[in-house]
C-alpha cells in the first residue's frame, strides 16, 4: 500500500529548472528540425546547381564542336567560357576533341578584339595568351591589389559559392598594343590597362602595365602588331583568371559525336560550395543566442504559474494542518476537564460537590458549542452562503449592545469601557454587522491587560476600538488568519476565529477592518 504523499513546501528554483528542462528539450528539437530542414534544403540546392552550371557549360561545348572543322578562335573564344564560368563558380572544365584535351580552366588571359572595318557585321576574334611567362607582369603588388576573389552566387538564390583560390587573381584589362596570331588565336600583350575589380562605377584605368617585347624577336614570326582604338573597360581586353594547374575531376567523360561524326566531351569538377555551417555562421550563431535567451526566459512564465499553483496547495494544505492543529488543541481542554468531571461523578462523589462538576461540565460544553459555532460561521463566511439583508441600522445601538453582551468578562478582568453612544445609521445587513462587532468587543475583553481601559469610538466612515495589551503584538495583521492567538493568549476561551470571521463578515457588506499595533495598544478599525 502506497503511502499517503506528502505536500511539500514549493520552491521557485526547483519549478524553474522543471520548466527550463521541458522548454529547452522542446525547443532544441525545434531548432534541430529546422536546422536539419535548412541544410538538407541548402545540399539540394548546391546539387541542382552543379547541375545547372554544367548542363550550361555542356551547351556552350556543344556550339563549339558541332562543326567540320573547329579553329583556334573557337577553342579561344570556349577558353573564354571556361574561365568566366569557373570565376563564378569555381567548377573545373577539362575539354577533349578528336581524342585531344584542347581546352582546360588553367589560368591565362583572353583578348577578344574587333579590327575596324567598313563592314557594318564586324568579325569579333579571341586570343589567347601565347605564353604563360608574360603573367610574371601581372603577378606584382601593384597589380595584384586591384584582384576579385569573390563569389558571383548570391545567399537568396541559392548555396554560397566558395571563394576561389585567395592566391589565384582576377584582374579586369583591357589591351591597348599588342602583337596578334589570327592562325593560332595568340597574343603577346605590349601595353594593357588595369581596373578595380572591386569597384564597377569605375571607368578609369587605375594602371598601365607594359611588357618589353622585342619587335626583332623569332617569336614574333606570324604575329600582328594591333594599335586598339578606344580600348577602354567595356572594350577590347579580358581577364586573367583561371586555375593554376589541373584538378581532381570525375573520371568519366561526357562524350558524344557532332555531325560530322568526331568525337568531343569534357570531364568536370564537383562544383565548389562552401558548407552550410560556414555560409551562415553569423546567422546560426545569432539564432543561437536568441534560442539560449528564450531558453532562459521562456520558463520563468510557466514556472511561475506551476509555482503559484503549488504554493496555493501548500498553502491550502498547511492552511488545513494548522486548522486540524488549532481545532483539536482548542477542543482537547474542555474535553478534558468534562472526563475529569465526569470520572469525578461516577467515583460517588458526595453531593456539596456534584453540582459544582455539572456546572463545570456545563460551562465546558457551552465552551466547546461556541467554538464549534465559530468555526461553522467562518466556515460559511468563507463560502459566501450567507444572505445579505440590507436595512437601516444604528450601529451606535449595535457597538452599545456588544458592550452590554461581553459585560461579565468585562467586569470579571476589572476592564473599563469609554463609550459615548452615537447616533449613526448605515445601510447594511444588521445581523453580520452585530456578529462582527460583538466578536471585536469580545476579542478586547479577552485579550485586554486586565484593570485596563477599552476604548471604543464610532464615527460616520468609521468605528475605533482601542485596548491595552498585556505583551507588545509584533504581527497584529497575522491575527486575522483563522486560529490564529498570542501564546500569552491560550489561557482564554478564545478560539482564535473572532477576527477571521469580522472580516469575513465586514468584507461582505463592503467594509473593511484594519488591526495594528502601537506599542502596547491594539487598535482595531472598521472603515465603513
Amino acid at each position: 500500500m502506497k503511502g499517503r504523499k506528502t505536500i511539500k513546501k514549493p520552491n521557485i528554483i526547483i519549478s524553474y529548472l522543471q520548466c527550463l528542462i521541458v522548454v529547452a528539450a522542446f525547443l532544441a528539437l525545434a531548432g534541430l528540425l529546422i536546422y536539419g530542414s535548412k541544410a538538407a534544403e541548402y545540399g539540394s540546392t548546391a546539387v541542382r546547381l552543379s547541375g545547372t552550371s554544367e548542363s550550361a557549360m555542356n551547351s556552350s561545348i556543344t556550339a563549339a564542336f558541332n562543326k567540320e572543322k573547329v579553329t583556334s578562335q573557337d577553342i579561344a573564344k570556349l577558353k573564354q567560357q571556361l574561365l568566366w564560368h569557373y570565376s563564378a563558380t569555381g567548377q573545373l572544365f577539362e575539354v577533349y576533341y578528336n581524342q585531344k584535351m584542347v581546352a582546360d580552366s588553367s589560368r591565362t588571359m583572353i583578348m577578344h578584339y574587333s579590327p575596324e572595318t567598313d563592314d557594318n557585321n564586324p568579325k569579333l576574334y579571341f586570343f589567347e595568351l601565347a605564353d604563360l611567362k608574360y603573367l610574371q607582369y601581372f603577378d606584382t603588388p601593384e597589380v595584384l591589389k586591384y584582384k576579385a576573389v569573390v563569389p558571383v552566387i548570391d545567399n537568396s538564390d541559392g548555396p554560397v559559392l566558395s571563394p576561389k583560390y585567395n592566391e589565384q587573381p582576377v584582374i579586369e584589362i583591357s589591351v591597348k598594343e599588342a602583337y596578334i596570331n589570327y592562325e593560332t588565336a595568340k597574343f603577346i600583350p605590349v601595353s594593357v590597362n588595369v581596373y578595380d575589380t572591386t569597384d564597377n562605377n569605375s571607368t578609369e584605368a587605375k594602371i598601365t602595365v607594359s611588357i618589353p617585347v622585342d619587335k626583332n624577336s623569332p617569336e614574333l614570326e606570324g604575329y600582328e602588331y594591333i594599335k586598339v582604338t578606344g580600348a577602354d573597360r567595356d572594350g577590347y581586353g579580358g581577364s586573367i583568371e583561371g586555375y593554376e594547374s589541373s584538378g581532381a575531376f570525375y573520371s568519366g567523360e561526357a562524350a558524344a559525336k557532332n555531325d560530322y561524326g568526331i568525337y568531343f566531351g569534357y570531364k568536370t569538377s564537383d562544383i565548389k560550395v562552401v558548407p552550410f555551417d560556414e555560409a551562415y555562421k553569423t546567422q546560426i550563431t545569432i539564432l543561437n543566442w536568441i534560442l539560449a535567451a528564450l531558453i532562459l526566459a521562456l520558463p520563468l512564465i510557466p514556472a511561475s504559474l506551476l509555482y503559484n499553483r503549488r504554493k496555493r496547495n501548500y498553502e491550502i494544505f498547511e492552511y488545513r494542518r494548522k486548522t486540524t492543529d488549532a481545532m483539536a488543541h482548542d477542543l482537547k481542554t474542555p474535553m478534558a476537564a468534562i472526563l475529569t468531571y465526569a470520572e469525578n461523578l461516577e467515583n460517588h462523589t458526595g453531593a456539596d460537590k456534584q453540582e459544582f462538576y455539572v456546572s463545570k461540565i456545563s460551562e465546558k460544553v457551552w465552551q466547546m458549542n461556541k467554538m464549534v459555532n465559530n468555526m461553522l460561521d467562518f466556515s460559511r463566511g468563507e463560502n459566501a452562503s450567507v444572505t445579505i439583508k440590507k436595512s437601516p441600522v444604528d450601529i451606535g445601538s449595535v457597538l452599545a449592545d456588544a458592550i452590554a453582551s461581553n459585560e461579565h468578562e468585562i467586569t470579571k478582568r476589572g476592564l473599563s469601557v469609554n463609550y459615548e453612544k452615537a447616533e449613526v445609521t448605515v445601510n447594511t445587513d444588521k445581523e453580520l454587522f452585530a456578529q462582527a462587532v460583538g466578536n471585536l468587543i469580545n476579542n478586547a475583553a479577552l485579550y485586554a491587560k486586565e484593570g485596563s481601559e477599552i476604548s471604543v469610538a464610532c464615527g460616520s466612515d468609521k468605528i475605533v476600538i482601542t485596548n491595552v495589551c498585556a505583551s507588545v503584538v509584533e504581527n497584529a495583521e497575522a491575527l486575522k488568519q483563522p486560529f490564529a492567538k498570542g501564546d500569552e493568549s491560550r489561557k482564554n476561551y478564545g478560539s482564535g476565529l473572532g477576527l477571521a470571521i469580522a472580516e469575513n463578515n465586514l468584507t461582505m457588506l463592503g467594509y473593511k477592518l484594519d488591526v495594528k499595533s502601537e506599542g502596547d495598544k491594539f487598535v482595531v478599525t472598521v472603515r465603513l
